[in-house]
């Protein structure tokens, strides 16, 4: 209970800061936003990974799954939105929101907590393997398929190598990588560092949610959103276990990648959804709204997740 009551904290009193925020400080939110956003995504997060993987026993031939796996995952999570948007016979300004938003899950921020505290810092380490290729998905495939359903033209785009996010994480992961290799030896108080780092990088990002969240979404299209959510939180899980046990790593790390790939794969739909919407002027109501219902189904849903990981 306290797990669940911590990661619980963590998430909405990092939403609350935001949303004060916005209230108080109406002619700074922009420098905010930027300030938060950086301390998460380029400073907080990339180094906890680098810290996590520095002391993390490498079975390198089993490390080569875990892209492929967290990848497929993201897939099979478009091909239940695809589903849903299909099923509500949804015109194309909204297929392209709801198809995406299956994919879009929130691994880096909430996901990295919740491994984190469930199963430690080992587990931590391993998942910036699981959304190795997350980037190149989201920016490659899904944002595409959004910009296709958007009438605006002549979109400037950022050649994905170019994003600042990515070229964080890839830096993290090859210093980590590389101090894990040599003789050099972890202090053994890095571990007290990772435990502030890991939660203050979920705080940070959740202040930037909050930024710029209106709740007036939570009333828009809740039947489709609730509809997404609850498919996402009950089929996703269930396609993860048996990716995980058709490679054949069940096994791998004591059973850590198959935990550690049923909780990704019940993460909340990832605030990033919004972005295209805003973009290419598609539903943004309806992106909101299912960002909203998302993370609260996945609020009702965490004090059960122990229950499968035992």
């Amino acid at each position: 209970m306290s797990t669940i009551i911590f990661i619980f904290l963590v998430i909405l009193l990092g939403f609350l800061t935001g949303q004060i925020l916005y209230r108080k400080a109406s002619t700074n939110l922009d420098k905010i936003k930027l300030f938060t956003t950086f301390l998460a995504m380029r400073f907080t997060i990339p180094l906890s990974v680098m810290l996590a993987i520095w002391q993390l026993e490498l079975q390198s031939w089993r490390l080569i799954w875990l892209p492929i796996i967290g990848s497929a995952i993201l897939l099979a999570g478009f091909s239940i939105g695809w589903l849903v948007s299909k099923s509500f016979r949804l015109p194309g300004i909204q297929r392209a929101v709801v198809a995406p938003a299956g994919a879009f899950t929130n691994i880096g921020a909430i996901g990295s907590l919740v491994v984190f505290v469930y199963l430690g810092e080992s587990a931590f380490a391993l998942v910036p393997l699981f959304k190795l290729l997350e980037e190149f998905i989201y920016f490659g495939f899904l944002f595409p398929y959004a910009e296709r359903f958007s009438t605006l033209k002549n979109i400037k785009k950022r050649a994905l190598w170019k994003d600042p996010t990515l070229q964080a994480m890839f830096a993290a992961l090859t210093l980590g990588a590389m101090l894990n290799v040599t003789e050099v030896v972890r202090p053994d108080w890095f571990k007290d560092v990772t435990s502030v780092l890991i939660p203050l990088g979920t705080f940070s990002m959740m202040i930037t949610v909050g930024l710029v969240f209106r709740f007036n979404a939570i009333l828009q299209h809740w039947k489709i959103a609730l509809a997404l959510s609850l498919s996402k939180q009950m089929l996703l899980p269930v396609i993860a276990y048996f990716l995980v046990v058709l490679t054949g790593q069940a096994d791998a790390y004591d059973g850590l990648i198959l935990q550690i790939a049923v909780l990704i794969a019940t993460m909340p739909i990832a605030f990033i959804v919004i972005l295209p919407a805003s973009i290419y002027k598609l539903d943004q109501g309806l992106a909101n709204s299912c960002w909203v219902m998302s993370s609260l189904v996945f609020l009702v849903m965490l004090p059960f997740y122990s229950t499968f990981l035992v």
